[in-house]
């Protein structure tokens, strides 16, 4: 009888360092991907300030509001200085111009707008024209985090996308480039 008392308080002791170590678990990781997600918008923000960047994107939001995943390595917007590279392909487009299922349009950047709110989220807006498009391209960071939104507005009708993904910078990228506009 003794020793079955002591085996349950026993358990019930294991199973509360468990618990606590479980807890304890939970919270180091809650902690590393917060400290993860801070050292990514460290690096979106320099990327964007030397304009040395790519938007890799996983997810398309269309006009009408469907949804598409879709490959970072193929849905991309490029920045280097003041030339753009915007590419989307979605998963089951049933082909495109660029080879790869869908659009490769480049362009000059011509203007360029970075604001930064009182939560202080950033949101940086470029006007990208070139001999395939003319849109604007508007990317806004949350703060702390590098969960980007990015909206495309083509400037000669109405066909505005939506993307969500991350910014890398140029080096860390790992994108396809399809043929070109």
């Amino acid at each position: 009888m003794l020793t079955s008392a002591v085996s349950a308080a026993v358990a019930q002791d294991n199973g509360r360092a468990a618990r606590r170590q479980a807890a304890e678990d939970r919270a180091m990781a809650k902690r590393m991907a917060e400290i993860q997600d801070s050292l990514s918008y460290v690096e979106a923000m320099n990327a964007i300030d030397s304009m040395d960047f790519v938007f890799e994107a996983n997810m398309l939001v269309f006009k009408r509001g469907g949804t598409a995943r879709v490959y970072s390595k193929l849905n991309f917007i490029s920045v280097k200085g003041d030339q753009a590279l915007i590419q989307v392909s979605p998963v089951d487009s049933g082909g495109g111009p660029n080879g790869v299922g869908g659009v490769t349009v480049d362009g000059r950047i011509i203007n360029v707008e970075r604001r930064v709110d009182k939560r202080g989220n950033t949101t940086l807006s470029i006007n990208v024209m070139g001999r395939a498009i003319s849109a604007s391209v508007t990317f806004t960071i949350p703060k702390g985090g590098n969960n980007t939104s990015v909206r495309i507005s083509p400037t000669l009708n109405s066909n505005t996308i939506t993307l969500y993904g991350e910014i890398v910078p140029r080096d860390q990228s790992n994108i396809f480039k399809g043929i070109t506009l």
